[in-house]
């Protein structure tokens, strides 16, 4: 069973070990070349964030699994959970002392980019199904170096997304074999292209334009797997 997780396990270390860099680098004389770097990555996510949004195609479902998504994450105020935790960790990391708010802008922002998008379903069905790890140790390689970054930015708040990493992505392997017969491609794409929307929603926040709630979007992403099993359960 342990070994299912152990893409997961290294996803979560490649995040803690690009974070660890961030820091090294981010000293008094790294501190401005680091800023561009951060306004530039946050640019670059948007850019992807655009690009994968293009490729909507089913715009009907893509509205209403925003709608009703949405609608219930503001209702439970996914955000605010997200923000209360950051701060219990800061809270515990700093004895209560030095209260910065970029610790939990860093946490929340890593936590979102790195448990978004079609890479971490399909990981998770690659690891619980058939017991290989390469989506999420590619996606690791790919999360560590965005760590950099929003570490330059944000600071180690950063290295505690790799906690949302384990949990989110363990659960997601663990039911992987439950989850599988509505994780179609069709629905991974559908899915995938509303966490693109979600991808320019965090640049804004990275880049300070505009705050928005992009936690209470994360329901969103699943109404597309929720309406496929309500399908398959009327085509029975």
């Amino acid at each position: 069973m342990f070994g299912i997780f152990k893409g997961v396990i290294i996803n979560a270390l490649l995040v803690i070990a690009g974070t660890a860099a961030g820091l090294l680098f981010n000293t008094e004389r790294m501190k401005t070349i680091g800023e561009r770097i951060f306004q530039a990555f946050a640019i670059f996510v948007a850019c992807m964030g655009v690009a994968g949004a293009i490729s909507i195609d089913n715009t009907v479902l893509v509205l209403g699994c925003l709608i009703v998504g949405i609608a219930l994450g503001e209702l439970i105020d996914i955000d605010d959970k997200f923000n209360r935790l950051g701060n219990w960790l800061q809270n515990k990391v700093s004895g209560g002392k030095n209260s910065d708010s970029r610790f939990a802008n860093g946490f929340i922002s890593a936590s979102l980019l790195f448990c978004i998008g079609s890479m971490t379903f399909m990981g998770a069905l690659e690891s619980g199904l058939q017991n290989q790890h390469t989506i999420y140790i590619t996606k690791g390689v790919l999360d560590a170096i965005s760590a950099v970054t929003l570490t330059m930015g944000n600071g180690i708040g950063v290295a505690f997304s790799a906690l949302m990493v384990l949990v989110y992505q363990g659960l997601l392997t663990l039911g992987a074999s439950v989850l599988a017969p509505v994780l179609s491609p069709e629905m991974v794409a559908v899915s995938s292209q509303i966490g693109s929307l979600f991808l320019v929603g965090i640049a804004l926040n990275m880049l300070e334009i505009k705050k928005i709630k992009v936690a209470n979007f994360l329901p969103a992403m699943f109404m597309p797997f929720i309406w496929q099993a309500v399908l398959l359960i009327f085509n029975k």
